[in-house]
């Protein structure tokens, strides 16, 4: 018991002296390696050397360390030096020149991740996109494509050797393609649908080319250093891809089968599918034409940013009518509203326009109303108001065209791979075969001339004599199964 109440003291002193001993141990070990860390700020230099203003050079152990503030990364960065002080005083002033001359070291953020460089180039397309720059539709395309690179980063193997967007290589490109060549996804989207394998891997190769080539310029700071190269710069390409497509053959839908359907549709889808496929519209033109835009000789189909949409390339253009499809879409058109093809409850009378719009202008100031309800709306707010508008007005939108076209395809039992969107490829072919001169083909079908010097010299003050060439040849079968169509409706009113 003596030996127990003896030793009992001295066992609790050294439990007591424990946390103490560590304490100090760890103090004598910093002491002992403070030296070796400690950055020391280099404030004399040899005489006649004037400092550098914007670079703090700093002194740790055997080498030199430089730091700054970076004004696209709104933080200091520090860059080490080997060698000795001339080194780094040359080091700084060559960083010290490329902030005063571009406002950017060019070193960009070595630790940058790839998941920061995602969200930094998302937020920047979103800040492009609240100022018109790109539409809401581009943005979500791209953020749609960029989200298989971001399941492509977050796996294992990747993060352990890609930690920084720095690092990426040609490797990565290449293991990135093979990731989307197995990749499946659903059609358009849709949870419930079977997974397909991934058709727009060059598309999704784009976009993120394109989320490099921004990190590099120096209208992202940059945020990769000057030295990174680009490796999605190189056409990463499989054989499959680089084959040119056999150009032979019939387009899906031929000028039988498009003039069947014309002999198929009821009176509200010949009013809407008519200029579809006498003119190759795309499927979301026809839910922005307005009375307005019909007179006697023209079908116009422009963009009003005023209202919060444009053209697609942001080209307009004119369509040449007929008298008598002039006559036909009048008629039919609905006089409360200001849209000249309106939804099929609309048509029919089934339902009434909720807030009928009496002309282009009527419907602009309520548009520019709501914004200012708004205050400073984004993008997406504005796409939003534009969308109910056009709603509220009795408007359609590409979910009734695509459900139309499929009631009459099932009734003819046209195979899938015939499709809306082909009947602008029977348009374009046609146009092709009529002998029309490229320039006006591209014109007609919205899409850009060209980039020389030759487009801006070349006007088409022929457009409705080049049109009525592919009318009175290989358009005639359409004309005529519209002609016949609209004379049985008549005679069955």
């Amino acid at each position: 018991m003596s030996e127990l109440a003896t030793s009992s003291p001295n066992h609790a002193s050294n439990q007591s002296s424990t946390p103490n001993s560590t304490s100090q141990s760890k103090s004598s070990d910093w002491k002992r390696y403070r030296s070796k860390h400690r950055w020391d700020r280099v404030e004399d230099f040899p005489r006649g050397i004037n400092p550098p203003q914007k670079v703090r050079i700093y002194s740790q152990n055997d080498y030199y360390r430089l730091q700054w503030w970076e004004p696209s990364a709104k933080r200091n960065l520090t860059d080490r030096v080997e060698g000795d002080l001339v080194a780094a005083i040359m080091r700084a002033r060559e960083i010290e020149e490329r902030l005063l001359n571009s406002q950017s070291s060019g070193l960009g953020l070595s630790k940058l991740t790839l998941l920061k460089l995602h969200d930094d180039y998302v937020a920047m397309l979103q800040t492009r996109t609240d100022a018109d720059e790109i539409s809401p539709k581009t943005l979500g395309r791209y953020s749609s494509a960029l989200k298989h690179f971001l399941e492509f980063v977050s796996q294992s193997e990747v993060q352990q050797q890609y930690r920084y967007a720095a690092n990426v290589d040609l490797r990565f490109v290449l293991s990135f393609k093979a990731f989307l060549s197995n990749l499946k996804v659903p059609p358009n989207g849709h949870p419930h649908a079977t997974p397909r394998p991934l058709k727009s891997i060059g598309y999704v190769i784009g976009v993120t080319r394109g989320m490099f080539s921004w990190g590099t310029s120096e209208k992202s700071g940059p945020l990769l250093p000057t030295g990174f190269r680009n490796p999605f710069r190189e056409n990463v390409q499989t054989r499959k891809d680089r084959r040119a497509k056999d150009l032979f053959g019939d387009p899906d839908v031929t000028v039988e089968m498009a003039s069947e359907f014309l002999q198929n549709c009821d009176a509200f889808q010949l009013y809407l599918f008519t200029p579809i496929i006498l003119f190759g519209l795309r499927a979301s033109e026809p839910c922005l034409i307005f009375r307005e835009d019909l007179d006697t000789e023209w079908l116009r189909v422009i963009g009003r940013p005023e209202l919060g949409y444009d053209t697609k390339g942001l080209r307009d253009k004119r369509l040449p009518l007929s008298s008598e499809l002039c006559e036909f879409l009048t008629s039919s058109s609905r006089k409360e509203t200001c849209l000249l093809l309106t939804r099929r409850t609309i048509f029919e009378g089934r339902e009434q326009v909720t807030e009928p719009a009496s002309s282009v202008v009527d419907l602009v100031d309520r548009y520019r109303q709501q914004c200012e309800r708004e205050r400073n709306p984004s993008a997406t707010s504005r796409a939003r108001i534009s969308q109910h508008l056009f709603k509220e007005a009795g408007g359609l939108d590409y979910d009734h065209i695509d459900r139309e076209f499929r009631t009459v395809a099932g009734k003819l039992g046209w195979p899938k791979e015939a499709t809306l969107k082909d009947f602008r490829h029977l348009f374009s072919t046609s146009l092709e075969n009529a002998g029309v001169p490229l320039f006006y083909r591209r014109y007609l079908m919205g899409q850009s001339p060209g980039t020389s010097p030759l487009t801006t010299y070349t006007h088409l003050n022929q457009l409705r004599e080049q049109h009525q060439r592919a009318v009175e040849s290989t358009l005639a079968p359409l004309y005529q199964a519209f002609h016949k169509r609209v004379t049985e409706l008549n005679e069955n009113r």
